[in-house]
């Protein structure tokens, strides 16, 4: 019995332990495996937004979010489709801590005026923002590689609406300009919110507890 109780004991002490301080990824649906919009939050905006195999970004799995936005003649609309992961990990990730952002990239842009932005927000509860970022301060551009983009940076002072990851591919209003972009494997790694004393408490009082047990199992 004694023997059962230590090896039960002793991995869940050491997990409430090891957990103060741990990464934990909030993007929901981030490898778009699902095969749709599951997880996103889209504003077509004069462009399109779909989940497609057309691209696959191998050993990625089979499916990434495209978006694509195109301004044919002058004075078409403005084209600028917005997907966005929002408003994840509430409650799970930590203010004012490191935040790892990292996603692979693929696509073309013709024309002039196309870019593509990579957005993040530290969220208020009820609305608002605490923090804003464009990643990488600036645009970025899609080739006909898959490229991973990592971009490290902190949550703001409050995150107790979660965050959000804007992606966005931009025309603007420019004549002639199609913007193209394929987006697989995103990750937001958050830095978990730390366990509560309490629970730290709690994981001493079993490793004392384990410490008891495995003496008197010497002294048998």
């Amino acid at each position: 019995m004694t023997q059962r109780f230590t090896k039960i004991a002793v991995p869940v002490a050491l997990t409430l332990f090891s957990g103060a301080a741990q990464a934990v990824n909030v993007a929901v649906n981030g490898d778009l495996e699902t095969g749709d919009l599951t997880g996103w939050t889209t504003f077509d905006n004069n462009g399109t937004i779909a989940v497609t195999s057309a691209q696959n970004n191998t050993p990625g799995g089979a499916f990434s979010l495209n978006l694509n936005a195109t301004v044919p003649n002058i004075g078409d609309p403005a084209s600028f489709p917005v997907a966005k992961n929002a408003n994840v990990g509430i409650g799970t990730v930590a203010a004012n801590s490191p935040v790892t952002i990292s996603f692979d990239l693929f696509g073309s842009l013709t024309g002039a005026g196309g870019v593509v932005f990579a957005e993040f927000f530290s969220e208020l509860d009820g609305g608002g923002v605490s923090k804003t970022e464009i990643l990488g301060g600036g645009p970025i551009f899609p080739t006909g590689t898959w490229t991973p983009y990592s971009f490290t940076t902190s949550t703001g002072p409050d995150v107790s609406g979660g965050v959000t990851l804007q992606l966005k591919a931009d025309c603007g209003a420019n004549p002639g300009c199609t913007v193209d972009a394929y987006f697989d494997n995103i990750v937001i790694d958050g830095t978990a919110v730390p366990v509560p004393a309490a629970v730290w408490l709690f994981g001493s009082g079993l490793i004392g507890l384990v410490g008891v047990a495995r003496r008197k199992l010497k002294a048998a």
